[in-house]
């Protein structure tokens, strides 16, 4: 396991999201970028587009991370069954999103595009240790001029760290680098 970088969404949204100067255009709806790794279909780049429907609030934030921090990743799990903030694109292929969250960083946003992924047989057949990585997380900056890059989890957990910032870990480390990320709406 492989602990990727830190990524505060839950608690540093609720800090700074109190705290940050509002931005005029706030933040971007659709984006579009390349995913750059090894995929099971053998292709080394895909394309993606990041379709954000709504936003979590503070309050929903709060009450995220508190069922986070004292119930695990399966409290959490389902929490978000039926929520649908977004949707992701890889080429043709089109998944729902559970959770977005944009969060103001200079005079761009951070985002995170969160959605329960699929248990594969494999794992339910020989219970493989991937499966405490129920998540899919896609994070990723984009600056003030709509341009940015972050990374793709397609096996990821979610964890308080002694702080009480909430952390991303990857089952056997980012999955994909996401590329040439840029605004579109």
């Amino acid at each position: 396991m492989v602990r990727s970088s830190y990524f505060c969404f839950l608690v540093a949204f609720i800090v700074v999201g109190l705290s940050a100067p509002v931005f005029a255009d706030g933040p971007g709806r659709e984006f579009t970028g390349e995913g750059v790794g090894d995929f099971k279909s053998g292709a080394n780049r895909i394309n993606v587009t990041f379709i954000a429907d709504r936003f979590t609030s503070v309050e929903e934030a709060q009450q995220l991370a508190a069922l986070l921090e004292k119930g695990g990743q399966g409290t959490l799990l389902s929490a978000l069954r039926g929520r649908s903030d977004g949707r992701i694109r890889f080429g043709a292929l089109e998944r729902w999103v559970a959770l977005v969250v944009a969060e103001p960083e200079g005079r761009g946003y951070r985002y995170l595009f969160l959605t329960p992924r699929r248990i594969e047989i494999h794992e339910k057949q020989f219970g493989e240790e991937s499966l405490g990585y129920p998540f899919g997380i896609a994070e990723f900056v984009v600056d003030g001029f709509g341009r940015g890059e972050g990374n793709l989890h397609v096996a990821a957990a979610l964890r308080i760290d002694a702080d009480g910032h909430v952390e991303i870990e990857d089952y056997d480390g980012a999955d994909a680098r996401l590329e040439g990320v840029r605004q579109v709406r």
